[in-house]
């Protein structure tokens, strides 16, 4: 049930934040720090959620999960960036679902 509310809150935030980067012109030029910003979302709701409350947390396969997540949302961004109308486009924003569920 845990699972459900951290996937939903991901999904929540990705998309209020690719909102955001379609709504304001200026925004789409800031495709890195929307990235990072959602990496970092992410990394404190894991933190809080899935590696606090162990025992003797697994830190290293913890890290590597942030960096692949802050790589996969920095290439979304980017990809969005460069792609921002036409069918592509509405592709990438579909594809934010496999982003959200990594």
């Amino acid at each position: 049930m845990l699972a459900v509310y951290y996937i939903g809150i991901k999904a929540a935030f990705l998309f209020g934040l690719v909102h955001s980067f379609v709504k304001f012109e200026p925004l789409q030029k800031h495709w890195l720090f929307l990235g990072l910003l959602y990496t970092a979302g992410v990394v404190m709701l894991s933190w809080v959620w899935f590696v606090a409350p162990q025992e003797a947390p697994d830190y290293r396969a913890w890290q590597i999960f942030w960096l692949k997540t802050a790589v996969i949302a920095v290439i979304y961004f980017k990809l969005l960036q460069r792609f921002d109308e036409g069918w592509m486009f509405w592709t990438l924003i579909v594809a934010g679902l496999g982003v959200v569920y990594f």
